[in-house]
């Protein structure tokens, strides 16, 4: 094939080549035809384009204005609802702490009124315990005392049975002799 840039002289050209020429420049033609109406129809696509994209980037614009409002909004809520839990923490630690306060004050007095108490009953038992301490201790020298006595009278007892034992016989002969007459 003959290349259509190139300038062929005329007298060269045969018909297949006049026929390949005029085919392929009706169809450059037909190109360039189609070529401006598809050129038209971009730049009214284009511009279509273009015009939606502005919409879609000014509605972005809106929806991300909007979503920055509602973010602070929402930021703003939660530091009201922090401060108000923060408040609220306060005030329930406080309360606690009075509750903890009071009851350790309650349970000191009721300490201090059972430690009075334990010390009454243990000076009283220790009361009950010297006093009967002191009566057995008072017994016990009476029943020393009644021992002593009895001890004293036995060892008279004894002394007397010795002594009778011991002058039994001069008894005897005295009372003998004085009963002869």
């Amino acid at each position: 094939m003959i290349d259509l840039n190139k300038e062929i002289p005329y007298e060269n050209l045969t018909q297949k080549d006049i026929m390949q020429f005029l085919l392929h420049s009706t169809q450059h033609v037909a190109t360039r035809e189609e070529l401006s109406a598809v050129k038209t129809e971009l730049k009214q696509d284009m511009s279509k384009l273009e015009t939606s994209l502005k919409q879609d980037i000014s509605e972005v614009k809106q929806d991300m204005s909007k979503l920055k409002t509602s973010l602070k909004q929402d930021i703003s809520e939660v530091k009201q609802d922090m401060s108000k839990l923060e408040t609220s923490l306060k005030q329930d630690m406080s309360k606690l702490e009075t509750s903890l306060k009071q009851d350790m004050s309650k349970l000191e007095t009721s300490l201090k009124q059972d430690m009075s108490k334990l010390e009454t009953n243990l000076k009283q038992d220790m009361s009950k315990l010297e006093t009967n301490l002191k009566q057995d201790i008072s017994e016990v020298k009476n029943d020393i005392s009644k021992v002593n006595s009895k001890f004293d009278k036995l060892q008279w007892l004894i002394v007397a049975t010795l002594l009778t034992v011991v002058f039994k016989d001069y008894i005897i002969s005295v009372l003998i002799h004085t009963a002869t007459p």
